[in-house]
């Protein structure tokens, strides 16, 4: 019997001529995600909402209706200042109402609770198209 014996090559990389730069590998990872969170919060620190119209209550209850009716996303300005400019508006789906509370259906953080007098403004967001991104 002619038995073909596969012989297994076991390559050390520190015989083959590979130098491990130790630490400076893991000092060059962390220095790469620290500039990427420095230039995450400068961009954050350089967008600033501007303030849009107050809307009537009228308005905003029909655009509330709408949403909630139709399944229409919303973009939502509360009409709150921190630190001197207004918050990102919320942009969602209108899941409910009740009493004095809005409930509104997000992509990015779930569902949020709104109370009606705290909303500014209230208008249909448009969506941008994949490929138009």
């Amino acid at each position: 019997m002619n038995l073909d014996i596969e012989e297994n090559i076991i390559i050390n990389p520190n015989t083959s001529g590979y130098v491990d730069r130790k630490m400076a590998k893991w000092q060059g990872l962390i220095l790469s995600e620290h500039t990427e969170t420095v230039n995450d919060k400068k961009k954050n620190n350089r967008k600033v909402n501007i303030e849009k119209e107050k809307q009537s209550v009228d308005v905003i209850y029909s655009l509330i209706d709408f949403s909630y009716s139709q399944k229409v996303m919303v973009s939502i300005q509360v009409d709150c200042l921190f630190n001197g400019s207004y918050q990102d508006d919320i942009i969602g789906v209108v899941f409910g109402y009740l009493d004095n509370n809005i409930y509104i259906q997000t992509i990015d953080s779930g569902l949020v609770v709104c109370e009606l007098e705290l909303i500014r403004n209230i208008e249909n967001h448009k969506q941008k198209k994949w490929f138009k991104v």
